[in-house]
């Protein structure tokens, strides 16, 4: 398959929404034997306040809506994942703002294109790829902001200094404070890079 094919087939914000809140009441009917329903409730919440509440900072906004890129947005994500319920509200409001088609894809239905878009061998997520007409890759984005980054690599740098409680502190404390912002600029930098590639 293509990555166009994979957009055609793939699923609209609400719908992949819809499809985490299935998921969330099999898990429940199954009792919960992976110990997913904490993380896929909490995420369906926080994907949706994400959505509605998102502000971009001064000037962000109208510098979004001046870029006329010809691409669409192919996101790699799961209803568990708590990266993902950060990242992929404010990607798909920035869809919506440049006006580009972003449909979405499940990570564990779609293995083979996982293992393209990996992260240093790992199938981290979410993974956001900038798809052009003739369905080649624009850009890829993820699976977290560089910033993000920092403390993952931290991390698995050093876990015994750096405990996976003070790692998910920090990153929740980023993500909090940060608001997406760092999502939208690396993301429009990454298109402004592909479209000036093309000049």
């Amino acid at each position: 398959m293509t990555l166009l094919d994979y957009i055609k087939n793939g699923y609209s914000f609400e719908d992949y929404l819809e499809k985490i809140e299935d998921q969330l009441e099999e898990q429940i009917e199954l009792d919960d034997p992976k110990e997913l329903v904490p993380y896929y409730a909490i995420n369906l919440k926080q994907s949706r306040e994400i959505r509605k509440n998102f502000r971009y900072n001064p000037g962000m906004e109208k510098k979004a809506k001046s870029y006329n890129a010809d691409i669409k947005f192919l996101i790699i994500s799961e209803g568990w994942c708590e990266d993902a319920s950060q990242i992929v509200p404010v990607v798909d409001r920035l869809a919506e703002t440049i006006g580009v088609e972003c449909k979405f894809v499940f990570r564990d239905e779609n293995i083979e294109l996982m293992e393209e878009y990996n992260t240093n061998g790992s199938h981290s997520i979410p993974i956001i790829i900038g798809v052009t007409p003739d369905g080649d890759e624009a850009f890829r984005f993820g699976p977290r902001p560089a910033k993000a980054m920092i403390f993952t690599e931290r991390f698995k740098r050093d876990p015994d200094k750096y405990s996976r409680a003070d790692f998910e502190e920090d990153l929740d404390r980023y993500y909090l404070e940060n608001h997406g912002q760092d999502i939208i600029t690396e993301i429009l930098e990454l298109i402004e890079e592909y479209t000036t590639s093309l000049s």
